[in-house]
């Protein structure tokens, strides 16, 4: 993505902390799914490692240069979100929701089956698990 929305959350909390002088963030970026036939190929040696650094100069572009500041980066791609969930290229959010009407057309939470109910990006009202 040339210019991706990116989510950061740093929370105030000594326990996500590896000292008092450190933050712990965890930065969502949206990409493209795993698709190595018609898309993007997350496996790629090094695809990964460079759209991480990416993202880090596209913070510092926004304002927030963090990139001298960061000791650790774990980096989960679409591709290990659909090893490890078995979500279709790694969407997290289910199925495409492009247009005002699309998250209308997925199906509601509530199953035909008593008592089951659908949860997640894929059900309506997606993104979660209802409270």
């Amino acid at each position: 993505m040339a210019d991706p929305t990116v989510y950061v959350s740093a929370p105030d909390d000594p326990e996500l902390r590896p000292d008092e002088d450190s933050e712990s963030w965890f930065v969502l970026v949206n990409a493209p799914r795993h698709d190595p036939v018609d898309g993007v190929d997350w496996d790629e040696p090094g695809l990964a490692a460079r759209y991480a650094d990416e993202v880090l100069a596209v913070l510092a572009r926004r304002g927030l240069d963090v990139r001298d500041r960061v000791r650790w980066c774990e980096v989960r791609t679409p591709a290990d979100l659909a090893r490890d969930t078995g979500s279709v290229g790694g969407s997290i959010y289910g199925s495409s929701s492009n247009g005002a009407r699309a998250a209308f057309l997925r199906p509601a939470n509530a199953s035909p089956v008593p008592g089951l109910f659908l949860v997640g990006g894929s059900a309506h009202p997606g993104g979660g698990l209802p409270s």
